[in-house]
């Protein structure tokens, strides 16, 4: 019992320990101290089931444990095979008495038995498996190219479709990456070596040979990698590499395959994740208060299953035939002698804990008479009517909805629950994204209603653009029966409530200013793998800096009118607008909430003689002009 117990606090604690990370600290960006929490987290797990702690719990709780217990241990331990000890119980006469004796029983196959082997062949498979992956990779490491660098060694092979790291190797396909590529990949996998990540991925792998049939080992894994990699990440931009540079890097390299979990990668998975967090602000101070919060739920979960470390009644001492009696001792009313061999008569009574299970007959019944609300009565509850999404507005007996491009996975399936309590069925036929996750370029939704019918809508354009927002409504109780779906811009402004309305305008807004950052970042990579020969640099100006340092060292003024135009000193630089030769005076066409940004590079005329000639590159949006 001591075994299972064990086995099934571990797992326990360990999905305690997962869950509790992803809900409270996988957003925050002390690294170091998330890759320490995980660890430690892991180590009370293995430790805590082991210990014997103070019992906290409430009378209550522990008599609804210990009834659960008695219904569901006799089902789940297997017999026990050997022969026990006799049960004693010694009075304050020095007198012990036997009561029962445990016989020995034959072996017999069990069901418990048959999950052991199962989990015993699984560990022995996935313990294969892993020590075959590490083989194969020594092997590839050692049939390549070698160069030593101070941190690291450099081991470069043209079988490699995706970089990565392993203990003090860096292994890539320098045939793949360009010169920019291949010093982001190296510092970001230097970052892995010198902090030993592949420790951690080691140990991770080993948590899933362990315990392979618990998800919660799987999540563990989840978190260790994405900690890493954010670490990583955060490591390589603090060198001072531009942000979106290295994001569509990352973009590029993260279409190799063929990846490991052995390994660090520079392109493993949950590149959305990656990207957001590398756009995410540094952690408030106050943020720390969540890592004694992490912990003490460990612990409180522990110490609610723990075995109690001091023991008060003699129930807690006997085995269930004799915990589960009051033993009352009595003398004889007949007179023997006075000496202690006085008869000693034992009267056992059932035990009955003052819970609702063990009251009166008469009080049973009365707890049957009382009325049971129907499910169809609870569904008409106001909390039910309450939207739990955005994109879902309730209106009498009506429920409206809408998608944004905007609308993520987890809004659809927020809106597939709800749709579901009131008896309507909302499917997914199609839907993508864009390579990062941030809209919808294609989708079919359809309703389907309680009575059979349904309705539903599409767009399936193949331009990769995002989609137009969707609308429909169902009914509620007896409206049922009806609904409808379709593209929002065909709904009438009355036919669609005014706030679900808003809200797509809002989301809208955003995915098309998003696309357009987007094509305008594209463009400016384009200006600088064509230009960027002509000088060094560049330089790189945004709007916001622009408009706070007018004429300190971007060579912008901007007017009183918002229009721009370029200093005086920078009369002879050569200037381009969106990557086209042009004269400096067209800036003046512009204005500064039209600027995308601005890259100054520096270098010498072409006839050499004047030093410090400046070419100004500017990228123009038109679409945010007034």
């Amino acid at each position: 019992m001591e075994t299972l117990r064990y086995i099934v606090l571990v797992n326990g604690l360990l999905a305690v320990v997962s869950v509790a990370y992803y809900v409270l600290l996988r957003r925050e960006t002390f690294f170091v101290a998330n890759r320490v929490a995980l660890w430690v987290g892991l180590a009370g797990a293995l430790i805590l089931p082991l210990l014997e702690l103070p019992d906290w719990r409430p009378q209550r709780v522990r008599t609804v444990m210990h009834k659960t217990a008695q219904i569901i241990v006799p089902k789940v331990l297997p017999s026990q095979s050997t022969t026990e000890p006799s049960v004693t119980i010694t009075f304050p006469n020095q007198k012990t008495y036997h009561a029962f004796q445990n016989l020995p029983r034959p072996f017999r196959w069990s069901w418990q038995l048959s999950l052991m082997l199962l989990y015993i062949v699984g560990v022995l498979i996935l313990a294969l498996r892993f020590s075959l992956q590490v083989v194969s990779l020594r092997k590839l490491i050692h049939q390549s190219v070698h160069e030593p660098y101070d941190q690291f060694t450099l081991v470069t092979n043209e079988q490699v479709t995706s970089p990565f790291s392993f203990f003090n190797w860096v292994v890539l396909n320098p045939t793949q990456h360009t010169d920019n590529e291949l010093d982001q990949i190296l510092r970001h996998e230097r970052v892995h070596v010198r902090e030993r990540h592949s420790f951690d991925m080691i140990g991770a792998e080993l948590v899933c040979i362990v315990f392979w049939f618990n998800p919660a080992a799987y999540l563990f894994r989840h978190l260790v990698h994405q900690t890493l990699e954010f670490s990583a990440d955060r490591s390589v931009l603090a060198e001072g590499v531009d942000a979106k540079a290295y994001q569509y890097n990352l973009l590029k390299v993260s279409l190799a395959s063929g990846q490991s979990g052995v390994i660090n990668h520079f392109s493993r998975s949950e590149l959305k994740s990656r990207i957001l967090m590398l756009n995410r602000r540094q952690s408030s101070k106050t943020s720390w208060l969540k890592y004694p919060v992490f912990f003490i739920a460990a612990l409180t979960i522990a110490s609610a299953f723990a075995r109690p470390h001091h023991i008060k009644t003699l129930s807690h001492y006997l085995p269930k035939p004799i915990a589960t009696s009051i033993v009352t001792m009595a003398t004889s009313n007949k007179a023997t002698d006075s000496s202690d061999d006085r008869e000693i008569i034992y009267q056992a009574e059932t035990y009955r804990p003052n819970t609702a299970s063990q009251r009166p007959p008469q009080q049973l019944e009365q707890l049957a008479e009382l009325p049971i609300q129907s499910e169809e009565v609870l569904i008409d509850k106001d909390s039910v009517r309450t939207s739990p999404s955005r994109y879902i507005q309730y209106q009498g007996n009506w429920l409206f909805w809408i998608i944004t491009p905007k609308t993520t996975f987890d809004d659809l399936i927020v809106m597939k629950q709800e749709f579901a309590k009131h008896g309507h069925n909302m499917q997914l036929n199609e839907i993508k994204y864009d390579p990062l996750y941030a809209y919808i370029t294609r989708l079919q939704v359809s309703v389907k209603r309680p009575s059979g019918g349904g309705t539903s809508c599409d767009e399936l354009n193949n331009d990769d653009k995002p989609i137009p927002s969707i609308a429909g409504f169902v009914g509620i109780g007896l409206k049922s029966h009806t609904g409808g779906t379709g593209g929002l811009r065909y709904y009438k402004d009355y036919e669609i409530p005014e706030q679900l309305r808003k809200t797509a305008t809002e989301d809208e807004k955003f995915i098309t200013k998003l696309v357009n950052d987007q094509a305008m970042e594209k463009l400016v990579q384009a200006g600088q793998h064509k230009y960027g020969h002509l000088g060094v640099g560049p330089r790189r100006f945004s709007r916001e800096e622009i408009i706070r340092q007018s004429g300190n060292n971007s060579y912008l003024i901007v007017q009183p009118d918002s229009t721009l135009s370029v200093d005086e000193t920078a009369d002879y630089a050569k200037v381009f607008i969106n990557n086209e030769p042009a004269d400096p005076r067209a800036i003046r066409m512009w204005k500064v909430n039209q600027l995308y940004t601005l890259l100054v590079l520096y270098g010498n005329s072409d006839s050499g003689k004047r030093p410090g000639i400046r070419y100004l590159l500017f990228y123009f949006n038109e679409d945010n002009g007034n």
